[in-house]
């Protein structure tokens, strides 16, 4: 079966001669086959004709006997058949009959002779015509012939006579045209197979032009110079292959090349590593896989038009390229670009694989080389840039059977550099194990929100103006059902991270809406702070959304402050300004959280309509070491608060001479440990509670 299946099938050229001969073959056939059976029916006329005239003669003769014109009489009938029989083996009977049927004369030389002459005689006399048919045996023809005169039928002659007599050779009257016709075939098929083959051997070359495009997708051109159809066919093929060629190299570069950069993709760099580590069979035969991400290229990017963003695209990935080309040269001392693969991977991030490094040590000396060469501040359009480069590391084979685990485990160190000293991170398994951990507790939080195991915890401001407790910030706890509570600096990054921020951060400001607007019914009023996450104000319906939790809890809107960071605000100053009008209309108070942390322009802040500053709690614990310039910071923050008319918090105040700094220097509000730790909602009511209950003592001892 496997032979059969094997076997090249007839190619056209071979088919067509092969028809051409069978075709000639059959009309050879067909005119032999005529031929034969023409002269077999001359042959039987020829015959006919001799048998009718031999007739007549013996009709003619028997006629005159009949009429008395022959000197012969009635009685010289028999004896002179009887004499012609015995004289002529051609004869085999003769019969003479008058008109009533009566024989005159006979002789035959068999029985069935007698009988059939007999019938045939009658059958003449009684159809009054010559009947001429074969005796049915040796191939003899008998005739029956009336002999007539003056019109009146006087009686009738039958004769037969032998085969023999009438031999006519067919094969011999077809020996010229056998002759003619195989002289013929012999020079008509040789030139018949020449002619096709060649009119229709350019049809071959197609055929397998074709059959190598269909197994390995190109094939030389085809050069056919035949000025016909074929030329014309062929002409199309190159044609179709070069724009086939043109469009595969097109489709290779829109599948495996960044547009931007003209860098290898992350297809592309993923393929070529997962061919090293599959062609990797020696320990030696080890590499490592770089992953770098541009921090501050992203924020680059948005303060540019789409031209200029390319652009800078652009110089940045060949500022890397430059880098790898000579750190690779120097570090690996290889050829330069042997066995070493750069790509862009994503929108900041770039990728480097360098084969022959085998050890963790060497693969930091290479990162970090690059890394140092990576953030040498640069020059473009007149400004001065540094991109804050991040490298993640990891080694193939050793750190994954196949690319994708590689380079997913490369970003796994990259992850862990950013607070890294060096700002590079070689992936162990511990960062595995980490990685793992995360995704658990990510799992348990997405469990604890859907359970509301979330809870919102307070922690008291302080008015300094009347030392009193008059407002809190709302504190994210996560309160398991055994009552153990996870620490914030654990789940926070998570949340972050895989975007769970922003559920959370909805379940914490509902909660302290409905509990703010609790307190005020029980007479003990409160205003609440809640943090604002980036992902909450990246909607374009975060105002309207916080005022229908407002409205819904029955909190006056000038009881919520809510507290959104510098960063967040400044990545886009006329879009927060946008956002947030709506609440300040409605009279939601603002805060601008972590001031000083970010790189806030004092000209964009002036417009925005923020009602308080925070200030970050590390300027304020920098005030116990005696930091002159943290000084002079909280110094500024509080003298731009007066100029603005904004109200202004210190968090993070531990210690009494903390508070004390504050108050001297106008501070309106603080809080931290020295005044209390964030505590549950009905701990915090109790607090006011207490707090009103000692204000009426106070009332009353002064009345």
């Amino acid at each position: 079966m496997n032979a059969a299946h094997d076997r090249r099938p007839m190619g056209l050229a071979t088919r067509a001669v092969a028809f051409t001969v069978g075709l000639v073959l059959l009309v050879t056939l067909v005119a032999t086959a005529s031929v034969w059976f023409g002269a077999e029916r001359e042959r039987t006329r020829h015959q006919q004709t001799l048998a009718q005239n031999s007739a007549r003669v013996w009709v003619e003769s028997m006629r005159q006997v009949l009429t008395g014109e022959s000197s012969a009489g009635m009685t010289s009938i028999d004896p002179t058949i009887d004499q012609v029989l015995g004289t002529r083996d051609d004869l085999r009977f003769i019969r003479v009959m008058d008109a009533q049927g009566r024989v005159l004369g006979e002789g035959a030389k068999s029985d069935a002779d007698t009988a059939f002459a007999t019938r045939l005689a009658e059958q003449a006399l009684e159809r009054r015509r010559t009947l001429i048919r074969p005796t049915g045996h040796d191939g003899a023809l008998a005739v029956a012939m009336p002999i007539m005169h003056e019109g009146r039928m006087l009686g009738v002659t039958v004769i037969a006579w032998a085969r023999e007599t009438y031999r006519f050779s067919v094969l011999l009257a077809l020996t010229p045209f056998f002759l003619f016709l195989g002289a013929l075939l012999l020079v008509t098929i040789p030139v018949a197979i020449i002619v096709v083959h060649r009119s229709i051997a350019p049809l071959d070359t197609l055929t397998q032009f074709a059959k190598k495009i269909a197994a390995s997708g190109q094939a030389a051109p085809i050069d056919l110079k035949t000025g016909d159809e074929f030329e014309t066919l062929a002409n199309a093929f190159n044609h179709m292959l070069s724009k086939l060629d043109a469009s595969m190299r097109h489709i290779q570069q829109v599948a495996f090349v960044d547009p931007i950069t003209q860098l290898p993709n992350q297809d592309r760099f993923q393929r070529d590593v997962d061919s090293f580590i599959l062609q990797a069979k020696a320990p030696e035969d080890a590499g490592a896989v770089l992953v770098f991400e541009f921090q501050r290229l992203p924020k680059l990017l948005q303060t540019l038009d789409p031209e200029a963003a390319r652009e800078l695209v652009r110089l940045v990935a060949e500022r890397f390229l430059n880098a790898v080309r000579t750190v690779d040269r120097l570090v690996r001392m290889r050829p330069q670009g042997e066995g070493m693969i750069a790509a862009r991977i994503g929108a900041q991030d770039f990728a480097v694989f360098a084969a022959n490094i085998a050890s963790p040590a060497d693969a930091a000396r290479y990162a970090q080389h690059l890394n140092a060469a990576l953030n040498q501040p640069f020059e473009w359009r007149s400004h001065k840039l540094s991109l804050a480069a991040h490298c993640g590391v990891a080694l193939a084979p050793r750190d994954g059977r196949d690319a994708d685990a590689v380079i997913r485990h490369a970003r796994m160190a990259l992850g862990a550099a950013h607070t890294a000293p060096a700002r590079l991170k070689v992936f162990t398994q511990s960062l595995d194990r980490e990685a793992s951990a995360r995704l658990m507790l990510e799992k348990e939080m997405r469990g604890a929100i859907e359970r509301n195991e979330f809870r919102a915890y307070f922690q008291p401001k302080i008015n300094l103006a009347t030392g009193r407790i008059e407002a809190c910030e709302a504190l994210a706890r996560w309160v398991r059902p055994d009552r153990t509570i996870v620490s914030p600096g654990r789940f926070i990054p998570v949340a972050e991270e895989s975007g769970l921020i922003g559920p959370l951060s909805d379940a914490i400001m509902r909660e302290a809406c409905w509990k703010a607007a609790a307190w005020a019914r029980a007479g003990t009023p409160a205003k609440v702070a809640v943090n604002v996450s980036a992902l909450q104000f990246r909607s374009e319906k975060f105002a309207e959304h916080v005022l229908g939790i407002v409205r819904h809890a029955g909190l006056c809107p000038s009881q919520l402050e809510l507290e959104i960071t510098e960063s967040v605000v400044m990545e886009d100053p006329d879009r927060a300004q946008r956002l947030i009008e709506p609440l300040r209309a409605a009279g939601v108070r603002l805060a601008i959280d972590d001031f000083g942390c970010g790189h806030s322009s004092l000209a964009a802040l002036s417009k925005l309509p923020f009602d308080v500053i925070k200030i970050d709690q590390q300027f304020v614990r920098a005030l116990e070491r005696g930091d002159a310039q943290a000084t002079a910071i909280v110094e500024m923050i509080l003298a731009l608060a007066r100029a603005l008319d904004l109200e202004v918090v210190a968090e993070g105040v531990e210690r009494r001479v903390e508070a004390e700094f504050m108050a001297e220097r106008g501070c309106h509000w603080i809080q931290g440990f020295l005044y209390g730790a964030a505590v549950s909602a009905p701990e915090f009511s109790e607090m006011l509670c207490r707090q009103a209950g000692e204000d009426v003592l106070a009332d009353d001892a002064a009345a």
